[in-house]
């Protein structure tokens, strides 16, 4: 096999992947691997495992993060399902000898699937609902090449199934170059689930086309089936080489994306963009742009701690909870900007203790 025609170099928008998609299944394996004994990780488009200089791919990535779990102590007893999804063939038989050469992990077994993304995982769902059952908890990683191979509609039959999440690499770059192609027409309908992306044919602004497209697919997955969906913008100096889209039914898999973003951002590496409703937000420590928000969005209303914790771990903010209690509540109530009802006496911001706030 020729391996020049089968590797290629890594790029900007492929370590700033690696680095999220590591950090995160360093919390999900683990968080769902408490309450449940089988756990599937799927990446779509999964490459030849390894690059040109040797580095890890991310199906290597994933598989690295079980290894590190498992002889940690942690993941006992949880089964591994891992199915890498490849199209071009010689691809997939270099990924397939690459995972043969590694010592087995215990209780994890690897697939590796030649084909396309749309049709491996349609037949996976299609048997699933056959036999009248969910898919097992799941982390879909769909980073095409292009637009084609990864409709929203198939985004939406694998967030029908409870704890089960996709990030989605968004290609913004293919869009621009080959929008007004007639023979891309159909796979843009299928990528959007709409044709409303056409509108951005009478728009000559570089800058408005970008956006109104991000917008359109963040909206379409909330559509689809996504209870929360976290756009990232990766940013290289001043050049934006990549969007993430994150998207899930769950509060704590959002609270847990955004607390990676900002584990990552600090690095140097990158500098991430987050998108907080229609607010365009570079992250930065300070906390007052979340008081503010609090404020705007519980007024001096006694409401309860719970209450707050979930708007916080929601899409709807660009922080996660490690923000709420010291860096923001506590500074506020110093300040005598909120007030705190504490009915069982003591200190500080405890959940299930009947805590109250009213900021003003």
């Amino acid at each position: 096999m020729s391996t020049s025609s089968t590797l290629w170099e890594r790029d900007e928008q492929t370590e700033g992947k690696h680095l999220i998609l590591k950090h995160y299944l360093d919390g999900w394996f683990p968080i769902l691997g408490r309450w449940n004994g089988r756990l599937l990780f799927i990446d779509g488009f999964a490459g030849p495992g390894e690059y040109g200089d040797g580095g890890p791919g991310s199906p290597q990535v994933a598989l690295d993060c079980i290894r590190r779990h498992k002889q940690g102590n942690g993941l006992q007893g949880v089964e591994l399902v891992c199915i890498f999804i490849e199209s071009d063939e010689r691809r997939a038989r270099h990924l397939e000898q690459l995972l043969t050469q590694q010592p087995q992990i215990p209780d994890t077994t690897t697939h590796v699937l030649q084909g396309t993304f749309d049709d491996h995982v349609n037949a996976i769902l299609d048997r699933i609902d056959q036999q009248n059952e969910q898919l097992a908890p799941s982390f879909v990683v769909i980073d095409p090449f292009g637009v084609k191979g990864s409709p929203i509609s198939l985004v939406e039959r694998i967030l029908g199934n409870p704890k089960s999440e996709c990030m989605i690499s968004f290609m913004y770059e293919p869009i621009r170059r080959f929008h007004r192609q007639p023979e891309l027409e159909r796979h843009l309908d299928e990528l959007f689930g709409t044709k409303e992306w056409q509108r951005c044919l009478a728009m000559e602004e570089s800058d408005a086309k970008k956006r109104f497209l991000h917008d359109l697919f963040a909206r379409q997955l909330k559509e689809h089936g996504a209870s929360h969906v976290i756009p990232f913008e990766m940013w290289k100096g001043n050049r934006h080489v990549y969007t993430i889209y994150f998207a899930s039914g769950s509060p704590k898999g959002c609270n847990l994306m955004k607390q990676v973003i900002w584990k990552v951002e600090p690095s140097g590496s990158y500098a991430f963009c987050g998108h907080a409703g229609q607010a365009r937000v570079l992250f930065d420590a300070n906390t007052d742009p979340l008081a503010k928000q609090l404020k705007s969005e519980f007024g001096n209303i006694p409401t309860p701690i719970e209450d707050i914790e979930e708007f916080v771990m929601s899409d709807r903010t660009i922080y996660h909870l490690g923000h709420l209690r010291q860096k923001t509540l506590q500074p506020l109530e110093r300040a005598r900007k909120i007030t705190v009802v504490r009915p069982l006496g003591g200190r500080g911001f405890p959940s299930n203790r009947g805590i109250k706030v009213a900021f003003h």
